[in-house]
């Protein structure tokens, strides 16, 4: 499928680059990121959550951080201006160096043969003398009115534990925007909680996703259980707030020296269903991906 690149200036987002091809269009933010602030398919309603945030005046999307300790939390560094260059099946975008780290931050979108499927692969290149010890992390929200899910560990050893669930501070097992199961847990969205909810599994399976009125976006990655994650471990989360809900993953702790890179790399898959998807039956997400 032939790619096209455009730049267009929004209202909402100001300079983005536009990339369509016969079935995917996406807006990738070129004035501070980059974010994917919006990709849609054949027409079908945009997914993504990318109202303004108001803490950093920057619109939601998907976006990338960093994680530089085990202890801290994931800090955004994709506030410059980003520069782009055409690759054979995509593009890739480029921020100016971040202080005073000098990590060079980039996001290549790369698309597939297969309908509605494409890459995302998340670099860090080191620019400083110093070795950099760091862990990528990555964030995609959505709108209202669906669910999004993720497959708890699926290691299974006699009298060891195999799953790990995780919860962030402030938050409770007793949420109602939380379930679960015992393959699956799930994260909703309900105007009636203002507090945030945030869980984390130690994902195996290396697979997670969004569903909302017959739309799906599922994404892939590989989980190495020999590497030393972040956040007790986990690899894949769940969040839920009052605006919206959203999947993050994270890559292992890299070390990288001078001139190396650190790479975190998403297959994304969108998709439809039909029939009804519930967030508290695991039996119709079991089918969902099976069919799929």
């Amino acid at each position: 499928m032939s790619l096209n690149v455009s730049e267009i200036v929004s209202d909402e987002f100001g300079h983005c680059a536009r990339l369509c091809n016969d079935d995917v269009e996406m807006l990738v933010t070129l004035d501070y990121g980059p974010r994917i602030v919006s990709v849609s398919r054949n027409g079908s309603p945009n997914l993504i959550y990318n109202t303004v945030d108001p803490e950093i005046h920057r619109n939601h999307g998907h976006k990338m951080r960093i994680a530089l300790e085990k202890s801290t939390n994931a800090i955004y560094c994709d506030d410059s201006p980003v520069r782009y260059s055409l690759l054979e099946d995509g593009v890739s975008f480029v921020q100016t160096l971040t202080q005073p780290a000098q990590l060079e931050l980039s996001m290549d979108v790369v698309f597939s043969s297969e309908i509605g499927s494409f890459m995302v692969v998340h670099s860090v290149l080191n620019r400083s003398p110093q070795d950099i010890r760091l862990s990528i992390y990555t964030e995609t929200p959505f709108t209202d009115d669906g669910f999004v899910f993720i497959p708890q560990s699926n290691i299974r050893e006699t009298d060891r534990p195999g799953r790990v669930l995780t919860l962030w501070e402030n938050c409770s097992w007793r949420d109602k925007r939380l379930f679960v199961g015992d393959q699956y847990i799930t994260a909703h969205k309900n105007t009636n909680y203002s507090q945030r909810l945030k869980t984390g599994v130690n994902n195996t399976a290396g697979f997670c996703g969004f569903v909302k009125d017959g739309h799906a976006l599922v994404k892939r990655y590989v989980h190495n259980r020999t590497a030393l994650y972040p956040f007790q471990s986990c690899s894949s989360f769940a969040t839920a707030n009052e605006k919206y809900i959203s999947l993050q993953i994270n890559s292992p702790f890299y070390i990288i020296a001078e001139g190396e890179y650190a790479r975190h790399i998403e297959s994304w898959i969108f998709t439809e269903y039909d029939g009804s998807l519930h967030y508290d039956n695991e039996a119709e997400i079991d089918d969902f991906i099976n069919s799929y």
